[in-house]
């Protein structure tokens, strides 16, 4: 797709930049160009947010992961149960089985999860209102 990019500086100063495809990031809501995207990891596809929202992210999860280490010997998933051998390979062949939760709006550390319960809450935008409407659609249809 492609589009007309505007820059606001402010409200009276647009500037006009060529005809470019873009698309949005699901991070910082921005349209910028597909060269602002990285190749998702390993794939032949780009990432959702944009390379500045990408490099944020990492860097709190690494900064989170030195405050907080790594979940316990024995860690079972809080959303699904699963124990380590029941969730490795399910991240990718690189990822161990257990991803860094946080909250992207407070930047806060809430727990580990395993990469589906993980992509799962994503998906939803951490919308508990969005959760409890699918929850109510299974249960309509049990």
């Amino acid at each position: 797709m492609k589009f007309l990019q505007f820059e606001f500086n402010n409200m009276a100063d647009a500037s006009y930049k060529e005809e470019e495809e873009l698309r949005i990031c699901n991070k910082c809501n921005k349209y910028l160009p597909l060269s602002s995207f990285s190749a998702h990891s390993g794939s032949n596809y780009l990432r959702p947010e944009c390379r500045e929202c990408n490099n944020e992210m990492s860097r709190l999860r690494s900064e989170l992961k030195k405050i907080y280490g790594m979940p316990p010997v024995g860690y079972k998933c809080p959303v699904c149960g699963g124990c380590e051998k029941e969730v490795s390979g399910k991240g990718g062949e690189r990822n161990g089985p257990w991803v860094l939760d946080h909250c992207h709006e407070e930047k806060e550390f809430r727990g580990w999860l395993c990469h589906k319960c993980n992509r799962g809450i994503g998906c939803f935008n951490d919308d508990i209102e969005k959760l409890n409407k699918a929850i109510d659609y299974l249960n309509n249809f049990k």
